[in-house]
């Protein structure tokens, strides 16, 4: 029997989400908004994904049983994965992740559409590190499903391709690439 190897299109680029520098950033600005559509195949994806495998996630009945949830639900990781999504994509390849405090206050259903976005609440230096706080929020369409903050180091126009990096204690290591 002959392996059988698709074509690949080597034509296809992806387009690389512009860089987002710590001096084009005010506090009170909106950072773009994403919806997500919760279907079942993207919630059992994240289970996959996460190996997190109770059944309140991926089995409908088990939840119900449980009285966890009128359905399946998206756990707390995945819920975090859109808001690192939607931040990601807006920060751009040099930008890090550096904290994330939420709440979670209702659940993220299958079928439901996510609203997730955020505001720069905050903006600062600290040990060389260009600091950008983001209020961020996902909205279930009952009402807002969770709350709480992100922050994240921004590159200098300065220093454009300058990374933090983090150790396990939390001290930061800036790196230019």
């Amino acid at each position: 029997m002959k392996a059988f190897y698709p074509t690949v299109d080597t034509t296809v680029r992806w387009p690389i989400p512009p860089q987002i520098y710590f001096e084009q950033v005010d506090e009170g600005d909106d950072i773009p908004a994403v919806d997500f559509n919760l279907t079942y195949q993207r919630m059992i994806m994240f289970v996959g994904a996460t190996r997190n495998y109770p059944g309140l996630h991926h089995n409908e009945r088990v939840a119900q049983k449980r009285g966890a949830a009128p359905g399946i639900f998206l756990q707390n990781n995945s819920c975090l994965m859109l808001w690192e999504r939607v931040v990601s994509d807006w920060m751009g390849i040099y930008g890090r992740v550096r904290a994330a405090t939420f709440r979670i206050t209702e659940f993220h259903l299958a079928g439901d559409i996510i609203h997730v976005g955020g505001k720069i609440t905050k903006k600062w230096q600290d040990k060389g590190l260009n600091l950008v706080e983001i209020t961020m929020e996902s909205k279930t369409p009952r009402r807002v499903g969770m709350a709480g903050t992100v922050t994240v180091a921004l590159p200098s126009l300065k220093y454009p391709t300058t990374t933090p990096m983090w150790d396990r204690d939390g001290n930061a290591t800036v790196v230019c690439q």
